[in-house]
Formats: structure tokens, sequence, C-alpha cells
């Protein structure tokens, strides 16, 4: 008994490397197996006083390796996608004990040190970071007097408005930068500090600075603390 030829049956050529159209516009999935059991299979069953004509036999072996070569291309990039993200995971091994900079409004405090926060401007402007607790409410104001543009730091010694010691722990912050004409200006702000911590197990890695995590998207400069030898 004859059966149509694959031809006839699937389109041109798969739209993707395991996707294949059929004449009814209908998708499925076929991998090499699939598509090879059908061709032995047309082959076995055609029509010995109408054989399958050699052109169209040559054009179905041409798609057969086209499909085999998307495949494998397929495969090859899935490898090459794997290895990359595995030395993206691993690099980030390189931040441990580096000091970093890093787009956020977070400061950890720890007993008995200094915290340090970080901020960005475009223009020179009298700056003031004001500390928050947990819930967002300002507990101290750090006046930094007038700053050019570009990066600044300032240091918060975990002390409260009232001179009382704060618990340990993570503190948010933000920064206030007037021009000398009443402008404000925007500001980026930005946590600084030392890498204390790598976490491998989340789909991204994540880097700590004491109990602040941030992924390393987030880094915008690293620097060799001075006592570390290059």
């Amino acid at each position: 008994m004859a059966i149509d030829s694959i031809g006839s049956i699937i389109g041109q050529s798969p739209a993707s490397s395991e996707e294949i159209q059929f004449d009814d516009g209908s998708k499925d999935n076929i991998g090499r197996d699939e598509f090879l059991t059908l061709f032995v299979a047309q082959l076995r069953h055609q029509d010995p006083l109408n054989p399958l004509d050699s052109t169209e036999f040559t054009a179905q072996l041409a798609q057969y390796s086209s499909l085999e070569q998307l495949l494998n291309v397929n495969e090859n990039l899935e490898a090459l996608k794997a290895s990359q993200e595995q030395d993206y995971r691993l690099q980030a091994l390189d931040f441990l004990g580096k000091e970093v900079i890093a787009d956020g409004d977070l400061l950890y405090l720890e007993p008995n040190q200094m915290s340090q926060g970080g901020f960005s401007i475009t223009d020179s402007a009298n700056c003031t970071a004001y500390v928050m607790d947990a819930n967002g409410i300002p507990i101290r104001s750090i006046s930094m007097g007038i700053l050019g543009p570009g990066q600044h730091q300032f240091q918060w010694d975990g002390r409260d408005a009232g001179g009382n010691t704060m618990d340990p722990g993570i503190y948010s912050f933000e920064v206030t930068a007037m021009t000398g004409d009443g402008m404000v200006l925007p500001v980026t702000t930005q946590i600084t500090g030392k890498v204390t911590g790598v976490n491998l197990e989340t789909e991204r890695p994540v880097l700590f600075l004491g109990d602040i995590p941030m992924y390393l998207s987030q880094v915008v400069e690293i620097k060799v603390p001075e006592s570390s030898p290059l």
C-alpha cells in the first residue's frame, strides 16, 4: 500500500530545529528520529508501479540533512549557553573580599562599626543624607555641605538624632541635593562596602555586603582594599 510522501505531509522546511509545519497549518514537535521513521516508512510502502521520483527523494534527503544540522546547531548553542552561565556564576567568587560600589539604597550596620553609603550627582549641590529605619522613618540626617559632580560617600556612626546607638542590621537611606539656585538634583544612591559572601544556589549569583544581598548587575565599580596586596 502506498503512502503519501513526506514532502506532501511536511512543509518545505521546519520552522525551527524542533518544530515542523504541516500542510493544514498545524504544528507538531518532531525530532530527527521521527523524521527518519517517516522517511523509511514512505520507502517501505511506496507503490512499486509508481516509485518515488528521484528528484523528490533527493529533496527529502536534503530536508533530513537540514533538520539534522539545525538540531546539532541547537545542541551546540545550548551547550555554549550552559558553559557561559557556569563561567558567569563562578566569576562571582572573584568578588569575595573586594570593595564594591553598587546601585542601591541600603546600609549595613555592624556592632561598633561605621556604616558607609554612596551616591552620585551631576552638578554641584548642597547634599544631605537621611538614614531611615525598617519602617522608612528618618532617624538621622548627615549634612555634607556643597559637593561637586561625581561619586561621593558618607559615613554613619550608627546613632540616631538623639545620640542613641541603633541595633545592628540593615537600614535604608536617601540623599537630597539642592543647587545654589534652589533646584533639586536627581541623586543616584549606591551601596558601598566589602563583599563578604556569595550565594551560587540561586538562579543568578547573589553577592552579600554583610547582610545586604545584591546581583552582579548592580555592581558599578570594584576595587581591591588598600590593605590587600595587588
